[in-house]
């Protein structure tokens, strides 16, 4: 939602993760997990607008929802979640003509991720996911074509906080569920 509202307004402009944390229903549940697709849900049913991390910091617990009803933050106008699986052209064309996707994914083995391309060694099935990511971008140049996935972890994790996915897999499960969004 943040690179698709600096996409639409020149700012980034980093929103509250903790928002969704205390506040998204449908099903997720705070720091015991989420869904990418229901968050969204959530979101464009209740019209919710997403204020910005300074406004609603990030604690790192569960913690009462405190929603502000006259919030003037970003806002999912229109969204999709899809599977790609066996259809990974179609991530690289919504990431070439749309912007950024949100994926979820098995990040179980990713901690010692120091750089090159994860190809191998990575559950694709839907029961493992447990992580989202973004993916912002894809080399299909290199020799292992992969996606370019940008990480929560901060900058310290990976290649300044982003990681390479291998193309067309379905490595690590993140064509399970793949979800675009357009904001207010």
């Amino acid at each position: 939602m943040e690179t698709m509202s600096a996409i639409g307004n020149g700012k980034l402009v980093q929103l509250s993760v903790q928002e969704a944390i205390d506040c998204a229903g449908l099903g997720n549940s705070g720091c015991a997990g989420g869904d990418i697709c229901l968050l969204l849900d959530w979101l464009a049913i209740t019209k919710t607008a997403v204020d910005t991390d300074k406004q609603y910091p990030l604690r790192l617990t569960d913690g009462k929802c405190r929603v502000n009803k006259t919030a003037s933050g970003v806002r999912v106008n229109t969204f999709t979640c899809d599977s790609f699986v066996g259809a990974e052209e179609k991530i690289l064309d919504a990431i070439a003509t749309h912007g950024p996707v949100a994926v979820a994914v098995n990040a179980l083995t990713w901690q010692n991720y120091l750089g090159g391309v994860i190809q191998f060694h990575c559950s694709g099935t839907p029961a493992d996911l447990n992580h989202a990511v973004q993916l912002v971008g894809y080399d299909l140049t290199s020799e292992v074509p992969y996606y370019i996935a940008k990480n929560s972890w901060g900058p310290e994790f990976g290649n300044a906080g982003y990681i390479h996915l291998a193309l067309g897999s379905n490595i690590c499960g993140l064509a399970n569920e793949v979800a675009s969004v357009d904001v207010l």
